[in-house]
């Protein structure tokens, strides 16, 4: 390998080197406030829980589960908690806590759906429990009015009908998302030299393709429903 070759693999290393080092720059601050956020919600729902508020430990376990990122366990932890506030509540006989549990439960895991709704197999037996809660507390109130219907069914299959963002539209913006950081990281590696000067013929392509993929990246997000 003549000196000419090792130069331009050197360059290509350094511009891969800060591409990378741009990626991290924009992801982790994210990365770090989901963490951080979601501690936080877990400590501040041991802290209702130890002063007695259920509707408050509910609420922070809620969003401690919302703040979901990969290679934490925070989500994980507060799904636990309220999975075990909710059988509790059955197990006691109080069902409307049961179903505010595990109807949290629920639409935090829809929340941070992405391609698909985490935990598939946790949502279909919360869709399964808040059914079957919701048919035994009609029926206690005498709002049952289907007859010769099974109402749980039917509540189950209403549950089970994934609400908004259309899935297309939620993969196609997970894509664009892909594709922006790729174009991100191909202005560096592309459009700057080693020398880190700009190359506007490089440059000016993908920068465009950068900011269409951005744009359309937050169009399909805002009006996904």
């Amino acid at each position: 390998m003549n000196d000419t070759a090792r130069a331009l693999r050197r360059a290509r290393l350094r511009a891969l080197a800060r591409g990378l080092g741009w990626v991290l720059a924009f992801t982790a601050p994210l990365v770090a406030r989901a963490v951080v956020e979601g501690r936080d919600e877990l400590r501040r729902a041991a802290e209702a829980g130890a002063a007695g508020d259920r509707d408050g430990e509910i609420e922070h376990l809620g969003r401690a589960l919302r703040w979901r990122v990969p290679l934490s366990s925070h989500d994980e932890v507060a799904l636990d908690g309220l999975l075990a506030l909710g059988e509790a509540a059955e197990a006691a006989g109080d069902r409307s806590e049961a179903l505010a549990a595990y109807r949290e439960a629920r639409g935090a895991l829809l929340a941070t759906r992405v391609l698909e709704v985490p935990h598939g197999d946790v949502r279909t037996e919360l869709d399964r429990r808040i059914a079957a809660l919701m048919t035994a507390q009609e029926r206690e109130i005498g709002t049952d009015t289907a007859r010769g219907e099974d109402l749980e069914a039917r509540h189950f299959a209403l549950l089970q009908a994934t609400p908004g963002p259309d899935p297309w539209r939620a993969t196609l913006a997970a894509g664009t998302f892909v594709a922006w950081v790729l174009a991100s990281i191909a202005v560096l590696w592309r459009g700057v030299d080693a020398h880190g000067r700009v190359r506007p013929r490089a440059a000016v392509p993908w920068g465009l393709a950068s900011i269409v993929c951005l744009v359309t990246w937050m169009i399909l997000w805002r009006f996904a429903d």
